[in-house]
């Protein structure tokens, strides 16, 4: 494949004005995770009750503005027209807002459980070979890595940091970058969760607490992959609109990010842990767990009520609280870095970098990367504006897929037959378990389930 052209094309009139429509057709339009997420009010009425009653969000939707960019949506739609690069891009981006604005008009219901596992599969998904599910594999992590210790102390890392110290650290990280985005960062008194990232803005709850790891992981995550992507794709001279993909594009931004931190090391056990944990509360939800049965699974498993909480509230966000009806987003994380890695895994060779760097050119999927890097060919697609540490370290990246490619041609097996002596000191793990019971955890409740 040719190396994509470093000079700026022409841009014919036809083409010019399709990209016009497009990002007509895509702008505006409330953000689905900003309209679903649980203010505080709920948290504190939820503990009030002694956590003995189901939380009772409201959602504001702004019904007459999502409609409207549906109808703009289908009517480009119909538009399309041609099997092009561009008209590819241009389909999937548009099915992935549809579905984006589909999931926004059902949020409360149970429909958008439905929606949200067609825009991220769910915890019984299968995925990558068609057979597997997010939930074996969830399931198989949390047997191979077992259950938690004490936690290490490193007195290296020194002690937690406060939503100020977090925010004086990633101004640090970023300010060592001789190329940095920008970028405002916000302690927020009202967020659920402990820190989210938009395009230029990344808030903090303002009374949460950071592990040095953490802290670490949150940089690569947020702003390295979620930050970084959507001011690339917002810097494109043509194709601006890659700056948000709509839920179609989360598996692989969640499963990019995913990656930074383990490729960092900065993807602990704990951390890992909680990822598997909660594609099992998802298949927990889809079976008939109600958000106190999911609370109270989690409190049993040691966490503080207030984790506690706010891993549960994840799984609730705009679905139903009652059980049956869970946003699935949770679920693919794993499945997200498993396909990135596998992508990683073929595409990282001596010849191919510009097929990574289109991989963060904008907040995109997998399944546009080829329309984006045919684009790229043509000049219509420019290079990243940022890229993340991962990337920047080429020889690395190569050496550290070459290995593990080749790993690929060989069998476990014959090695795990040679050293037979560590699967007699270990339960056997020849493959991921079989999918547990669906709805509630056996055992007493501590409660009513509804409120």
């Amino acid at each position: 494949m040719s190396a994509p052209r470093t000079t700026t094309p022409r841009v014919g009139a036809a083409t010019t004005r399709l990209l016009e429509k497009a990002r007509a057709a895509f702008r505006g339009g409330p953000g689905l995770l900003e309209v679903i997420g649980w203010p505080r009010s709920v948290e504190r009425a939820f503990f009030a009750a002694d956590a003995e009653r189901l939380p009772r969000p409201r959602y504001e939707i702004d019904r007459d503005r999502a409609e409207e960019k549906l109808a703009r949506l289908d009517a480009f739609e119909a538009e399309l027209r041609g099997d092009d690069a561009l008209t590819r891009l241009l389909r999937a981006r548009t099915h992935s807002h549809r579905l984006g604005q589909r999931m926004l008009l059902a949020v409360g219901t149970p429909e958008l459980s439905r929606l949200s596992t067609e825009a991220y599969g769910g915890a019984r998904t299968g995925w990558l070979d068609g057979d597997t599910t997010n939930l074996q594999f969830a399931e198989f992590v949390l047997e191979r890595i077992g259950p938690p210790s004490a936690p290490e102390v490193d007195d290296e890392e020194g002690g937690a940091l406060d939503a100020t110290g977090l925010a004086a650290y990633l101004g640090e990280r970023l300010a060592r970058r001789r190329h940095r985005p920008a970028l405002t960062i916000e302690l927020d008194e009202d967020l659920g969760a402990k820190a989210i990232a938009g395009k230029t803005r990344l808030r903090i709850r303002a009374d949460a607490t950071f592990e040095a790891e953490e802290a670490r992981s949150l940089y690569l995550h947020e702003v390295e992959t979620h930050v970084f992507t959507a001011q690339n794709g917002d810097a494109q001279p043509h194709l601006d609109f890659l700056d948000s993909g709509g839920p179609l594009a989360t598996k692989t931004q969640e499963g990019l990010a995913v990656f930074a931190e383990l490729y960092a090391h900065a993807l602990t056990l704990g951390r890992l842990r909680r990822l598997a944990d909660r594609v099992r509360l998802v298949a927990m939800a889809e079976g008939g767990a109600s958000f106190l049965d999911l609370y109270r699974d989690r409190i049993d498993a040691g966490l503080a009520p207030r984790a506690a909480y706010l891993d549960v509230a994840r799984v609730f966000r705009g679905g139903t609280c009652d059980g049956g009806a869970p946003f699935t987003k949770d679920a693919s994380y794993l499945s997200g870095l498993v396909e990135v890695y596998n992508f990683l895994r073929v595409a990282v060779g001596p010849h191919d970098r510009h097929i990574v760097d289109v991989l963060v050119t904008g907040r995109l999927a997998l399944a546009e990367v080829e329309p984006l890097v045919a684009l790229a060919d043509d000049g219509l697609l420019a290079p990243p504006t940022f890229r993340p540490g991962w990337l920047r370290r080429w020889d690395d990246l190569l050496t550290h897929f070459t290995f593990s490619s080749f790993l690929d041609t060989l069998t476990l097996g014959f090695t795990a037959d040679q050293h037979r002596w560590i699967a007699a000191r270990q339960p056997t793990m020849s493959g991921p378990p079989a999918d547990p019971p669906a709805g509630p955890p056996a055992g007493p409740t501590k409660g009513p389930s509804s409120g």
